[in-house]
């Protein structure tokens, strides 16, 4: 059942196209973000793929997210998804009342396939009336945003008090090709994080509780490599080649990248408190 959208949003929108809401305007993110949507939608409709993530690493970094949304949601509860996508994990909950916000107009017609609700609007002009959702999901957002500090106020500002926000994010990532002349998008990546930098952000910085910290999935890499390990890249390509054997993955490889190498993603789990500091300004 969707609410009223006179319940749900705080501000009148700046237009209504196609029945969406539109709470930003294109400015020079917007239309970078626009350009790294087209070709990932455009890629998954000629090849079936994410241009960026093997479809593997893929699914195993949401079935970490998608868990922790079982865990911490019950049927009936209220869920923002920022950033929504294509909406891969609100599809799994029919169960909830789901809303999505995105930057992106084929992400954003997609969700509303899968029965979400949507606006147009990036973080910092967050729509929606405070105090108002059990659950807000954030998967592979927050190292896009100019903003950090905002967005995370603006999130957790929309939470029921003791509502419970899962972000994911990459960690331990080197930054580096962002930089490169012929890189192809302007803004990508802008920061990067551990998890002691996430237990600062949202303990220290946003004053809730950091409920738990789980990794988001695994790729073996040289640059992630938690110990040296001989042949260095031969051996990375090598392992990977060897985490395609299906009766071995579970058993051998599984326990052995773990040990050997970070996390690509983190899911961090946090829970807004009952008299909500973080509604005052930052």
């Amino acid at each position: 059942m969707a609410l009223n959208s006179q319940m749900i949003y705080a501000k009148k929108p700046i237009e209504v196209r196609d029945g969406v809401p539109v709470f930003s305007v294109a400015d020079a993110f917007v239309r970078n973000y626009e350009r790294i949507s087209a070709d990932h939608l455009e890629s998954l409709e000629k090849n079936g793929t994410n241009p960026w993530i093997p479809e593997r690493l893929w699914i195993e970094m949401e079935a970490t997210t998608v868990e922790l949304v079982r865990k911490y949601s019950k049927s009936g509860d209220l869920i923002l998804d920022v950033g929504v996508g294509l909406a891969r994990i609100l599809s799994r909950f029919p169960n909830l009342r789901r809303f999505g916000m995105d930057i992106s107009w084929g992400y954003l017609n997609l969700a509303r396939t899968k029965g979400v609700e949507v606006c147009y609007a990036r973080i910092e002009d967050m729509p929606y009336v405070p105090n108002t959702f059990d659950v807000l999901v954030c998967t592979d957002v927050l190292e896009h945003v100019l903003d950090l500090n905002l967005c995370c106020k603006r999130m957790i500002d929309v939470l029921k008090p003791g509502g419970i926000l899962i972000v994911r994010v990459p960690i331990h990532e080197d930054l580096s090709r962002y930089c490169e002349p012929g890189f192809p998008y302007e803004f990508v990546h802008l920061r990067h994080f551990t998890q002691p930098s996430l237990r600062l952000q949202f303990e220290r910085i946003m004053h809730c509780e950091v409920l738990e910290l789980t990794p988001g999935g695994y790729w073996p890499l040289r640059d992630r490599q938690k110990i040296t390990v001989p042949f260095g890249r031969v051996f990375s390509i090598g392992f990977r080649v060897f985490g395609r054997m299906p009766g071995l993955r579970s058993l051998v490889y599984n326990p052995i990248v773990r040990r050997l190498y970070h996390p690509i993603d983190a899911n961090v789990v946090v829970r807004k408190p009952l008299s909500d500091p973080a509604s005052s300004d930052h």
